[in-house]
């Protein structure tokens, strides 16, 4: 969640090829040396600004080409000349790292196809996600040092910034989530909040969690019959943050989650009135499933 590796380049000239000139030979677009040099240039500099934008990563050089290159992201989908390109990036997320919570299915373009033409088969600018995250993101118009972060080029923390807030009364649990500006300070605290608050994590989240919690339920029934478990459910919650934040990096949501919950007394006081319920849905959707 948040950060991925940056991808390989790959062979900048193959994928032009591969875009530009049908199996059979049929050129598309018939690029020029000197635009063909400055499709590097141009994607050198993405890399120098950090995928942010900016007006020189549209250069007038390739106004002549860039509805073509633009219209060549067709050939990042299946079927299409650079398939293996979409799987290389895809492969490469074992989730979304937008949410944490769905499989990346689609790319998403961090600095618009429609806005930044020449960029629109540029691995380094197509970002693993899930529809509902690349839905989201949407139309907003990037600036540079605001919207969302660029999962490859980011620079964050290497400390825990995303806190968990719990609300937890007869049984119901509600979170919330936000940024410690002690860690994450401003600007980077304010894009952060802004992210959660367009990708709507808190409600699209919050089936995730459910889910998330009964699977952990087995580990924590274990201390059920415990006299005063209180401390040991707390403990048990910590190291699973701790667990966390190995398998999946530093400030994903589950981890988020388990902390919030080792800091909400009502929660340790009482967590079967949740999970106890927790199960029954679950035993009823399934009843569902097998109707």
């Amino acid at each position: 969640m948040w950060k991925m590796r940056l991808p390989p380049a790959g062979d900048l000239n193959a994928q032009l090829n591969a875009a530009l000139v049908h199996i059979n030979g049929t050129v598309v677009y018939e690029l020029s040396p000197e635009e063909r040099q400055s499709i590097h240039d141009l994607y050198a500099r993405y890399d120098e600004f950090y995928g942010e934008p900016h007006h020189t990563l549209n250069p007038e050089a390739l106004n002549a080409c860039r509805n073509a290159l633009h219209d060549a992201y067709g050939q990042v989908q299946v079927s299409g000349r650079l398939s293996t390109m979409r799987a290389r990036l895809l492969d490469a997320a074992p989730e979304c790292p937008f949410c944490g919570a769905a499989p990346a299915t689609t790319l998403d373009h961090h600095l618009p196809k429609d806005d930044y033409r020449s960029l629109s088969i540029n691995p380094r600018n197509l970002i693993p996600s899930c529809q509902p995250c690349n839905r989201a993101k949407g139309t907003l118009e990037p600036v540079a040092g605001e919207g969302i972060i660029h999962t490859y080029f980011q620079t964050l923390p290497e400390e825990t910034f995303l806190v968990a807030q719990t609300s937890y009364a007869d049984g119901t649990l509600v979170v919330s989530f936000s940024v410690d500006e002690q860690v994450a300070p401003p600007p980077l605290s304010e894009r952060l909040t802004f992210q959660i608050g367009r990708l709507k994590l808190d409600d699209r989240l919050a089936k995730s969690i459910n889910t998330f919690l009964f699977e952990l339920k087995p580990g924590l029934e274990l201390l059920r019959d415990i006299p005063d478990p209180r401390e040991f459910i707390k403990n048990h919650l910590l190291k699973a943050g701790v667990s966390f934040d190995r398998s999946f990096g530093l400030n994903h949501w589950k981890a988020a989650v388990v902390r919030g919950l080792a800091a909400c007394d009502s929660f340790l006081d009482d967590p079967w009135s949740y999970l106890d319920n927790e199960a029954v849905f679950m035993a009823e959707l399934d009843e569902e499933v097998l109707l």
